[in-house]
């Protein structure tokens, strides 16, 4: 991947680099990038949440508490200020099952038409994206806990043959396919007042993705996530949660632990705060902070939810988190739940 990346246009190296944030280690930075406006919109907190069709990719043991098949489309304008044509969708879905809750989705990164120039010499024009198919399941194992997984296809297209032959002189290659998968549990208790929720996932564990003939494998970003939350407040009409996560990516921990200690470690995974308000189970607002200090990303995030019947609207923004300026980094997202 790396040596693909001599072939690329300033843009396509900025917004690789970009996407992989603090861990440097870790390739296939598509697969991290949070896709749902409502999760967006309060820092990614919401694995401990996953009570939507995109608990398929936050937190999959969601689905063991969903009894309503529901479907998501989501359409980002990702990151304008980098590339003007540069896109990201997520649609996902849940079916509930005599035992246990099916769901999926897929995610598709373009990442703008690409001029190519090496040397001095005019390679032609393609257009990189990232794919992903995954298929989640979630059970109820009590009215406390349920535990889920996922098993997920990936495909990433960065250049033609030719133009990778022509700058490398490398035969073969220039895409490549994996598969990855991840398991997850969600447990909620109600107290005297409210409920809390804890979450433990971990996803992305597979072989890498190999783009080139050479054999180099990129590591796939394997990740550790946990939380807690607090709902104070749940009733007709009002409802409030207060969220409180941490992501780690795991590729090649233990290096940096015996290197630059644990100090190191935990600068390194990514904190989110998240706080939603729902009111009369038809308007939501939503307010987070996001912080991934190795990586220089830092900011509030924030959204708001409409709701009318079987039908949901979601936009949310998360500009304020990166580095370069840019317009708002807009998500939205319509969802439809079907009673079941």
């Amino acid at each position: 991947m790396r040596k693909i990346g001599r072939i690329l246009t300033v843009l396509t190296l900025a917004t690789i680099s970009f996407l992989r944030a603090d861990s440097f280690d870790a390739g296939v930075p598509f697969l991290m990038i949070f896709p749902a406006p409502r999760a967006t919109a309060m820092g990614a907190a919401f694995s401990t949440i996953a009570d939507d069709a995109s608990a398929t990719y936050y937190n999959p043991a969601g689905l063991g508490f969903i009894s309503s098949g529901e479907v998501t489309v989501v359409h980002t304008p990702w990151l304008r200020g980098l590339a003007p044509d540069m896109y990201h969708e997520y649609t996902a879905f849940t079916y509930p099952l005599p035992a246990g809750t099916l769901g999926g989705n897929i995610i598709f990164l373009y990442y703008g038409k690409i001029e190519g120039v090496y040397d001095d010499q005019y390679l032609g024009s393609w257009a990189p994206y990232d794919l992903q198919i995954q298929f989640s399941y979630g059970y109820k194992l009590s009215d406390n806990w349920s535990i889920g997984g996922n098993i997920k296809f990936i495909h990433s297209f960065l250049a033609p043959e030719d133009v990778l032959y022509q700058a490398t002189g490398i035969e073969g290659g220039g895409s490549g396919t994996t598969v990855a998968g991840g398991v997850a549990a969600l447990y909620k208790k109600p107290l005297s007042f409210g409920e809390i929720r804890y979450s433990l996932v971990f996803d992305n564990f597979g072989p890498g993705l190999v783009i080139t003939s050479t054999g180099e494998r990129d590591p796939l970003p394997y990740n550790l996530k946990t939380g807690i939350a607090f709902v104070p407040l749940n009733t007709k009409n009002h409802k409030l949660a207060l969220c409180l996560e941490v992501t780690k990516i795991l590729v090649n921990i233990t290096n940096d632990y015996r290197d630059r200690g644990a100090g190191y470690v935990f600068d390194d995974a990514w904190k989110h705060a998240g706080i939603e308000y729902s009111f009369l189970g038809i308007g939501s607002a939503r307010i987070g902070y996001f912080l991934d200090q190795l990586g220089a990303r830092k900011g509030l995030t924030f959204g708001l939810g409409f709701k009318l019947k079987n039908l949901s609207i979601d936009v949310s923004d998360d500009h304020y988190i990166y580095s370069f300026k840019q317009g708002l980094n807009l998500r939205y997202g319509l969802t439809y739940v079907f009673k079941m």
